[in-house]
């Protein structure tokens, strides 16, 4: 059980998520973490069939796994205070700020796991 919690723990974020920010952000952000927590998955998958799960350098103790994590959780945290913040922001605004955190967490992920 403590292993199943585990692998879905970013689930959690979800309920936060749609929480913390504005009732016209509520979809996009959905969206945003849903795709976020299945590439983070992609990513993993990615690193463990190259035989790469403790990175190329192996620096760090911690796998693939949870070193995405740590990137995800830090980004969605400051994402939504970000989105918090932005009320007043147009729809299409919001979304083409979204799309851009996604690829800059998608992109500074895959350099920690590398790494």
């Amino acid at each position: 059980m403590a292993s199943l919690l585990y692998q879905w723990i970013d689930l959690l974020w979800l309920p936060i998520a749609l929480v913390a920010v504005h009732k016209g952000q509520r979809i996009k952000t959905a969206i945003f973490i849903l795709v976020s927590i299945l590439t983070l998955r992609v990513q993993v998958e990615l690193m463990e069939s190259i035989n790469a799960s403790q990175g190329f350098t192996g620096l760090w103790s911690w796998d693939a796994y949870q070193r995405g994590l740590l990137v995800y959780g830090i980004v969605f945290a400051l994402f939504l205070i970000l989105a918090y913040f932005s009320s007043r922001t147009l729809g299409i605004v919001f979304f083409t700020a979204t799309l851009t955190i996604y690829i800059l967490t998608f992109c500074l992920s895959m350099l920690v796991m590398v790494i």
